[in-house]
């Protein structure tokens, strides 16, 4: 596909002149061609031979004859002069002679007609740009955010990665869990949808466990990968042909087309799967979350994402707050959420759940409890903020939050979750919201069918904690 970057409008006028003066002529160049403009690469998509100089000129000039067409209905004869200058090639004086009026008269005339033409244009443009990015856009799950605090450098090194011709063909956004990688390379996606080099975009999510609590393998991990990418890009193929007859497939079509595939929720070593990603990429790219980062010898670019600074910590503290009414959050000080970030570490889930207790417990007993965890490892910094959250749920919360296991990785529709949950309806859709009001539940799916899901900490907790080891932890551990 065509880059489409969209330049000035200033430079669009400057590009439509030149295209208006090529009118005539059979070759040209990307700028009196206007290529960068989706309009004329969809019209050049309708053209049987469209890769021929005639026709790419036809493609052109149909664009701006439509753009006069429009300009017609407001300016007359701004359209007949650009008509009778360009489609018809007269000279000016000839112009000038037949509408009686003189040269520069004509000249001036051309010259606001050039600038509302492209304006005409620029507007088509930004209209079949916005319908094209939402089109892409509905395949992505609904973002868990409305705004994104201390990735700005990141996000603008991913999408410059993705965005430049050739190598690396696989960029992978590395660390812990609750760190944010699904919500930057969510963010990063719809920036790089905007610019239009993917024909497609593939969100993948993959199962970080089995339902016997294990890991999947690689091989299974690769698998399942190629079984849904074959459902997308080869769906006229049987699901039970052989895998490598799908691996064929799918290279088939990554190769003909620039698609991006994102694979969110990798837990195990990537180096394995990283070589099986390269033999498909080219001109596709692909863009992984992980916990665990590649060795040096695969073939990847590495992007680790870090905990977040005391300042951009503080912004998504209160920002988080404002979200979900938490006012109590109004009355802490600087010192307060300085406590919070230094026994949290920065890490924006654990944030998020902090700020959703202080609503009903006060800081003091959140903030002893954080030190007890804060001691050992992250995992039990979770556990600390889980099992306070845990305790302040209603009966029908946790109902609902102790069949999520239940669940894969993608979600469960709402008729599953208050099936497995034993929740009536009165009763399921309260739970839903009181489960993401505590940042315990995740909106999954597309915006045509909503799915829900939680995070892979919180699985964690829930199997190890709840379903397996129901009772409250005593106050030593």
């Amino acid at each position: 596909m065509v880059a489409s970057t969209l330049f000035s409008r200033e430079q669009l006028t400057e590009n439509i002149h030149a295209a208006l003066k090529a009118w005539h002529g059979i070759s040209g160049n990307a700028e009196n061609l206007l290529e960068s403009l989706r309009l004329i690469q969809l019209r050049r998509s309708s053209l049987a031979s469209n890769e021929t100089p005639s026709y790419k000129r036809l493609a052109t000039n149909e664009l701006l004859l439509s753009g006069i067409d429009t300009l017609e209905a407001h300016d007359q004869t701004g359209a007949q002069v650009l008509r009778l200058r360009f489609q018809e090639n007269k000279k000016i004086i000839a112009v000038a002679n037949m509408l009686n009026v003189s040269e520069h008269t004509v000249s001036r005339i051309q010259k606001a007609a050039i600038v509302q033409l492209s304006q005409i244009i620029y507007d088509q443009e930004m209209t079949l740009r916005e319908q094209q990015a939402q089109e892409l856009e509905a395949h992505l799950p609904p973002s868990e955010y409305t705004h994104l605090f201390g990735v700005k450098g990141a996000k603008t090194n991913l999408v410059a990665h993705l965005l430049q011709a050739g190598a690396p063909w696989v960029v992978s956004v590395v660390g812990i869990g609750g760190i944010g990688k699904t919500s930057l390379a969510d963010a990063v996606t719809r920036q790089v949808i905007r610019e239009f080099v993917f024909e497609k975009v593939i969100w993948l999510r993959t199962e970080s466990q089995t339902m016997n609590g294990r890991s999947p393998s690689h091989e299974r991990t690769y698998e399942t990968i190629i079984t849904d990418l074959t459902q997308q890009l080869c769906p006229e193929i049987a699901t039970p042909m052989p895998t490598e007859q799908r691996v064929v497939c799918v290279r088939q079509a990554l190769k003909i087309h620039p698609y991006l595939v994102i694979i969110d929720n990798l837990e195990m070593d990537t180096s394995h799967l990283l070589a099986h990603l390269n033999d498909l990429a080219n001109p596709s790219k692909f863009l992984l979350t992980s916990r665990t980062r590649p060795t040096k010898q695969a073939h990847s670019f590495n992007f680790s994402l870090n905990e977040l600074s005391l300042v951009d910590a503080t912004d998504l503290i209160r920002h988080h707050a404002r979200e979900i009414g938490v006012s109590a959050l109004a009355e802490a000080d600087s010192n307060d959420i300085a406590t919070i970030y230094n026994l949290t570490g920065g890490n924006p889930l654990a944030l998020r759940l902090v700020v959703s207790l202080l609503d009903v417990l006060p800081l003091p007993q959140i903030l002893d409890d954080l030190s007890l965890g804060r001691q050992k490892a992250v995992e039990d910094l979770y556990k600390h903020i889980y099992w306070q959250t845990w305790q302040i749920l209603s009966q029908e919360a946790r109902d609902l939050l102790q069949a999520m296991p239940l669940v894969s990785e993608t979600g469960g529709l709402p008729d599953y979750l208050q099936e497995i949950s034993g929740l009536s309806a009165d009763q399921f859709w309260p739970a839903i919201q009181e489960l993401r009001k505590r940042s315990l539940l995740e909106v999954r799916g597309t915006i045509h069918k909503k799915q829900y899901g939680i995070h892979r900490l919180t699985e964690t907790f829930l199997r190890t904690e709840i379903v397996h080891w129901p009772e409250v932890p005593a106050a030593s551990d």
